[in-house]
């Protein structure tokens, strides 16, 4: 039986379903192996995985998914090139050069939040309007071009905004 939680962490009976964690371990999809009773625990565990054996309290449960995602997170960092191309992953997308000077203070910060405020200074740098409409179309456009990597550009309310994989690619 296979059950999967916040869509993006693959529970996976180990070793029963050992043929579902090489197919997440092929496809770099979270997982956590659930050791069945006196078996024992998986010899290597990747980055994407991590295992436990039940029961297990909810809570603990939520600490393990939480700490794998942000193992994944710190080891997966998008990278903008100085000709304006970003890699994430196995992909990349070209990027004009204002998208690239608006991108650059998010993925230093990645998964944090860049302000408002900093990217109109960006937009007045580089001589385009930076009105918070200006604001807005340039991150919608920006958007549009990081959602093929597996990216979102998430809007932080009345802050600004931070750069995130999206965990359901």
């Amino acid at each position: 039986m296979t059950t999967e939680v916040k869509s993006w962490v693959r529970f996976v009976r180990w070793p029963a379903e050992s043929k579902i964690r090489e197919e997440c371990r092929a496809r770099r999809r979270l997982c956590l192996l659930v050791v069945e009773h006196g078996a024992p625990p998986p010899e290597r565990i990747g980055l994407y995985e991590d295992w436990v054996r039940p029961p297990i309290v909810p809570e603990d449960l939520q600490a393990r998914v939480s700490q794998l995602e942000a193992r994944v997170v710190l080891n997966e960092k998008p990278v903008l090139d100085p000709a304006g191309i970003l890699f994430f992953r196995d992909s990349s997308v070209t990027l004009s050069m204002l998208q690239c000077e608006i991108l650059a203070p998010l993925i230093a910060r990645y998964c944090q939040v860049v302000y408002r405020n900093e990217l109109g200074k960006i937009l007045e740098q580089c001589g385009a309007s930076a009105s918070s409409n200006a604001i807005d179309l340039h991150v919608l456009r920006l958007r549009r071009r990081l959602q093929p990597l597996g990216l979102t550009l998430r809007n932080v309310w009345g802050r600004g905004f931070t750069i995130e994989p999206n965990w359901q690619n």
